[in-house]
């Protein structure tokens, strides 16, 4: 039996397999690519919408990876969330936002209403932390359709602190809480947002101190605002002691992307109790929408969402959107990312299906320079789709007033 599959093996290597046939790789993305439009009032039509409504009928999760502060970026979303609703019966939107302000915008009588989800904004300059003209357009429509979920850290400590300020149950507690609350309102503006949270190594310990000192009974609210305020402080200090030099800022993305998943899962539990699976579509930066690890190295919210609708029996459908016109030009593409796309720019929205590109990683990975080679694996393996929106441009800040990034 030994000496029968050792033959075998030789076999295998004395009989190497035939070199495969060249691959038109330009060719394949051109038969793939599907134009699509993008109507004045956030529609989708054309090819691309049709192709997008189909592939996405066995969705439970639409995986919308985004650069941040684009104008028609936020437009595609709110198209793409409606035709969601609309053609297979779509329930949530999950944003990269803080939990806390999405529980505002939920409410009446910032729900569905654009002007005082701006005051809100305004109020708390650190608090929405995408929170252009676009983006809080889209969060208010997002709102009056149904539910929104924000499974961020905490964008800034004011509002936090102003509830603690509020439960505290003696003079001593809720002085310690003012002192803090003080400090927070005078540097949480919007051009210094991250001043104190995330500049200051003596936050951490001091909110750690506070969270000891208000013994809050677990699972109260207290509890939750305590323990939401000390893990993004932590989160932070990764990031800025790992940008001072230590070796810790992956735990900024490892740890980060678990307190996204925290945050969906126990929305999910409390919610999702019907035969039906709940379906929901993730807005987020595109390194958490990746399928597998994201350039950062951690495990993404988006990896976890294609694994938890395999166990609902469905599947997640991961769009990595390339906005041009605002931030970036057409010139400004990485030369890695150039063979799954268009030899030029196209004319109008284009929708690009990468499910049948991926059979031929091997070729496309092969025409682009070896040390960026993983870059375009990974995201050939990360995403289903990569839409590409040419005549964007950046993001407009009048309802609010903040600075540009």
């Amino acid at each position: 039996m030994r000496l029968t599959l050792l033959a075998a093996l030789l076999c295998v290597v004395a009989f190497p397999l035939a070199a495969q046939d060249p691959v038109d790789t330009a060719s394949l993305v051109t038969r793939h690519s599907h134009p699509f439009t993008l109507d004045e009032d956030e529609r989708l039509a054309g090819p691309g919408a049709a192709h997008l409504r189909r592939e996405t009928r066995a969705a439970q999760y639409l995986l919308f990876g985004e650069d941040h502060h684009d104008h028609d970026t936020p437009r595609l979303a709110t198209a793409v969330y409606r035709m969601l609703r609309e053609a297979h019966g779509f329930d949530v939107l999950v944003v990269e936002q803080d939990p806390l302000a999405i529980e505002a915008i939920n409410q009446p009588p910032l729900r569905g209403d654009l002007k005082q989800i701006a005051a809100l904004a305004r109020r708390y300059p650190a608090h929405i932390g995408f929170a252009s003209d676009q983006d809080l357009a889209f969060l208010a429509d997002a709102s009056r359709q149904g539910p929104v979920w924000g499974v961020e850290q905490a964008q800034g400590a004011t509002r936090y602190l102003e509830e603690l300020e509020a439960l505290a149950d003696s003079e001593p507690l809720k002085a310690r809480v003012t002192a803090l609350l003080q400090e927070a309102r005078s540097k949480e503006r919007r051009e210094t947002q991250g001043v104190f949270i995330h500049d200051d190594p003596t936050t951490l310990p001091r909110l750690e101190k506070l969270q000891a000192a208000y013994g809050a009974a677990p699972g109260s609210r207290a509890a939750e605002l305590l323990a939401a305020l000390v893990e993004t402080a932590r989160i932070y200090s990764y990031n800025r002691r790992g940008m001072a030099g230590e070796y810790v800022g992956l735990y900024n993305n490892t740890e980060r992307e678990a307190l996204f998943k925290r945050h969906f899962i126990r929305r999910y539990k409390a919610t999702a109790q019907g035969a039906e699976p709940l379906k929901a579509m993730f807005k987020f930066g595109s390194w958490h929408m990746y399928r597998g690890k994201s350039p950062g190295q951690a495990y993404t919210i988006g990896n976890f969402a294609h694994e938890h609708a395999i166990w609902n029996g469905l599947e997640a459908y991961g769009i990595y959107v390339i906005a041009l016109g605002g931030h970036s030009t057409w010139a400004d593409v990485p030369a890695w990312l150039r063979p799954l796309l268009p030899a030029e720019p196209p004319k109008g929205p284009l929708l690009i299906d990468l499910r049948p590109l991926k059979p031929y990683g091997r070729p496309l990975r092969d025409s682009v320079a070896e040390a960026d080679q993983w870059q375009l694996r990974d995201l050939l393996q990360g995403f289903d789709a990569i839409v590409i929106l040419p005549d964007s441009r950046k993001a407009t800040w009048a309802l609010t007033g903040f600075p540009a990034p």
